[in-house]
């Protein structure tokens, strides 16, 4: 009980020292963010919500199947860091592994704080989705399901951590040992191999390497959040998709919504840098070890925000095109503007990933007004300003990056 006590202090400070270090994000910048993204999104969102209310589905399922079938769905976002924090071995937490510390007080240290971390989102679920019956009864049975879903969960994270993973390492030994060494080819393996033959042409062999290797880890789904920012490039092409036939009799409307639904979408993959560098961090001693430049460095976050983003500027200029067709003029026209918007703004993210990686929100903010910003230069001004914004951008941030990468080399902690 003393140990649960002092790790549980322990988390208390280090909560309060984070919330003191970033006052201005928690009390002036994230209500902002939230108003303005109220006052984009807020009507859409509250019509979305009241048709949801209205539809026959929510009437069959009872709000204790809604709020379930939400804890499934945090279950899922959060699995990795439930693992983590069950079994630290890069995270923060692993000096816990070298403290005169019992399993079973670690293991019930992560499941009270899972557990006042579900009962505060389903209380404020309840909330904001007025799933609450009564004033009497409708918490507790709230917190009782908060508890059976803490339980459930933790409970699956220590059968993998105890159960599973021993299994598994076990099985891929003997199969390492005794087994056969047979190639395989998966689609993971595809993806490689063209991406080598594709920078072929375009990067020097080591810069290539390192570039296929970030690739590799994304589509290999290093954190389960490559998923959310999948999810919003299509939720980016989705609506392009409802909007374009309401506008389809004005042609810059149409231009406008293009043009904002490539800059979103490029800006929700290559968002995905920063938070590959965040899972880097724990292994930047390898990039000490390197003799490799600043810049080299830089170029490789660029260039890799550049290739898993490149892709989706073809998939709305094909979309847009199967909805509204054009001659092979404007069609060609529209293919080098979405594709000039979609390298500038990739970059322009992939840029600044040494100065975000650490606030992710604030890094998401400034991604968005430079995607907003830019779509709409190429769209009201023309495309080809995109050959004085680029280089200069380039030039600018750099040097930026580079001091950067300088330091986080020179620290002992990259964390």
């Amino acid at each position: 009980m003393r140990n649960i006590v002092l790790i549980l202090r322990v988390k208390y400070l280090l909560a309060t020292r984070l919330l003191r270090d970033h006052l201005f994000d928690v009390f002036i910048l994230a209500p902002i963010i939230l108003y303005g993204a109220f006052l984009a999104v807020g009507p859409q969102a509250q019509q979305l919500l009241a048709d949801l209310i209205n539809h026959p589905l929510w009437g069959f399922w009872g709000p204790k199947q809604v709020v379930l079938a939400f804890i499934a769905a945090k279950l899922l976002f959060s699995w990795r860091k439930l693992v983590d924090a069950l079994a630290p071995q890069t995270s923060p937490d692993a000096y816990l592994l070298s403290l005169p510390i019992r399993r079973t007080d670690r293991y019930a240290v992560v499941f009270l704080i899972r557990y006042l971390n579900n009962s505060l989102f389903i209380l404020s679920l309840s909330f904001f989705l007025s799933l609450s019956q009564s004033a009497a009864g409708s918490y507790l049975w709230l917190l009782q399901l908060a508890l059976l879903s803490t339980g459930v969960e933790v409970g699956a994270g220590l059968l993998s951590v105890e159960v599973l993973s021993p299994i598994t390492h076990t099985l891929s030994l003997s199969l390492r040992l005794h087994g056969s060494q047979v190639r395989r080819h998966g689609i993971v393996d595809g993806i490689g191999v063209v991406s080598r033959h594709v920078l072929r042409r375009f990067l020097p062999e080591g810069l290539r390497a390192l570039v296929v290797r970030d690739v590799l880890l994304t589509f290999r789904f290093f954190s389960f959040g490559v998923v959310l920012h999948f999810v919003g490039a299509l939720l980016c092409l989705a609506a392009m998709v409802k909007l374009l036939p309401e506008v389809r009799e004005e042609p810059k409307a149409v231009q406008v919504v293009t043009g904002l639904a490539t800059a979103y979408g490029v800006a929700c993959l290559a968002l995905l840098t920063p938070r590959l560098l965040r899972f880097q961090l724990p292994y930047w001693w390898m990039e000490r070890s390197t003799p490799m430049p600043p810049d080299f460095i830089w170029s490789t976050k660029v260039w890799y925000a550049n290739a898993i983003s490149f892709t989706f500027p073809l998939v709305v200029v094909c979309v847009r095109l199967s909805l509204l067709p054009a001659t092979v003029t404007q069609a060609g026209l529209v293919l080098i503007e979405q594709v000039l918007t979609g390298i500038l703004v990739a970059s322009f993210v992939g840029a600044l990933v040494f100065e975000t990686h650490r606030q992710p929100w604030l890094g998401a903010l400034f991604s968005g007004l430079g995607a907003t910003c830019f779509a709409l230069i190429m769209i009201f001004l023309h495309w080809s300003f995109f050959f004085a914004i680029f280089p200069y951008l380039m030039r600018q941030f750099q040097t930026r990056g580079e001091s950067r990468i300088d330091f986080l080399l020179s620290t002992h902690d990259s964390d």
